[in-house]
């Protein structure tokens, strides 16, 4: 990566992670609207400096994760980035500058891994934090609302308004 790749994954990095530490409240439980994930769909305008960026954030932000426990967090740490990590190379190879209904289908897929992944570990925190059994599916379920949000809606269109906005014409070329 040059220097305005790793600048952009720092901005990407930097802007996860802030709303994560911003927005505990919604940020991390079962019953979850992480707003930062919102951020994943940046992938798909911005290319490989999105990718690294929502994972590093994810990385920083769930340092702050209310575990009570360091292994535990290291735990939501590592696993919160890879997932992230892997959901957004997802939407990059399905959607990178390809439009709107790659798009949806790149959202479709990070909400998939998403929720699938961080909502199987989430269970096992959750147990071993508070003592909370809950079901493998529920907590699965419990994150694909939130992941619904951010990413389908608030993502789907912050990705596609970027586009939009560094397609148009301008007598400046707009470029990030």
């Amino acid at each position: 990566m040059n220097a305005r790749e790793v600048a952009m994954a720092a901005l990407v990095a930097a802007m996860y992670a802030a709303l994560v530490v911003a927005l505990p409240m919604v940020s991390f439980m079962m019953w979850q609207v992480r707003l930062a994930d919102a951020l994943l769909m940046l992938s798909t305008v911005l290319g490989w400096p999105a990718v690294v960026g929502v994972a590093l954030g994810c990385f920083l932000g769930n340092l702050t994760a209310p575990w009570g426990s360091a292994l535990l967090v290291a735990i939501d740490a590592v696993l919160g980035s890879v997932t992230n990590l892997i959901a957004s190379y997802i939407a990059y190879i399905v959607a990178y500058k390809k439009g709107l209904k790659h798009k949806i289908l790149a959202a479709c897929a990070e909400i998939a891994v998403v929720s699938i992944v961080v909502g199987s570990y989430l269970k096992f925190l959750l147990e071993w934090s508070f003592g909370v059994d809950v079901p493998l599916w529920l907590s699965i379920a419990g994150v694909v609302p939130g992941s619904l949000v951010a990413i389908g809606g608030l993502g789907t269109l912050l990705s596609a308004a970027l586009e939009k906005y560094l397609t148009s014409e301008s007598p400046r070329d707009r470029k990030l």
